[in-house]
């Protein structure tokens, strides 16, 4: 990482009774920024330990727009987070997999427990990385998801099939999200908003259920810093 991770803090995510138009905005800025700076904190050598204040702020953020969401006569509508949107689903796999990693506290996976339900509910995915029973069988999103789900309840050598199948394909899995642009940021640095490019879900998935990440471990894609720093704990 050559830029200043700083760049992707986001500002305060308190929600603003008093002016619910500046804190929408203010919100919908905030959501993915708190992703970014953790994924840049991650890329640029940020302590494992130290991205459990990265998922805090997620959640949080989260929260935030949850309550935005609920402001009748608003004047500047916001959209509820539900899982009928695929990108909605990826930062709940995302931040399900990093606290998985880190191993967030109690209160805190509590929380982030509740957002997914709010969403619409754990699938056999975030039910896996969360410990949490799934309201539903299949997966939020068959494309490109399918092979995670296998991952997540499929027999051991199954599941390492399924999941490496997944990673060398991550770059076309995730073309879906408006940033996938910035995985070929490091051909020549072109996106300015550039954060780092990896598949959290693959490591969330093998702390999870203690998958042999062996193959794994040749993708550029994956984080093996967060499987091995839960392994030392």
């Amino acid at each position: 990482m050559t830029r200043n991770v700083e760049q992707f803090r986001p500002f305060s995510h308190k929600f603003r009774s008093d002016d619910v138009r500046a804190g929408i905005l203010r919100t919908t800025a905030n959501f993915e920024g708190t992703f970014f700076l953790l994924g840049a904190r991650y890329s640029a050598g940020v302590s494992v330990e130290e991205l459990a204040e990265d998922v805090e702020s997620g959640v949080t953020v989260w929260e935030t727009w949850n309550r935005y969401a609920a402001v009748p006569d608003a004047g500047f509508p916001l959209d509820p987070m539900e899982f009928g949107n695929k990108s909605t689903y990826y930062y709940a796999l995302w931040l399900a997999s990093v606290a998985r990693c880190v191993g967030g506290e109690s209160v805190l996976m509590d929380r982030l427990v509740g957002v997914v339900a709010a969403a619409g509910g754990a699938d056999p995915v975030l039910g896996v990385l969360l410990g949490v029973e799934p309201v539903r069988e299949s997966v939020w999103h068959k494309r490109p998801f399918q092979n995670l789900l296998t991952a997540a309840v499929g027999k051991p050598d199954r599941a390492e099939a399924a999941l490496l199948r997944y990673v060398q394909a991550w770059e076309k899995n995730i073309s879906f999200i408006w940033w996938a642009p910035a995985l070929k940021a490091v051909q020549g640095d072109r996106f300015a908003t550039y954060f780092g490019y990896w598949a959290w879900e693959a490591a969330g998935l093998v702390v999870a259920r203690g998958l042999d990440d062996t193959a794994l471990r040749a993708s550029p894609y994956y984080p093996a810093d967060l499987v091995d720093s839960k392994q030392d704990r």
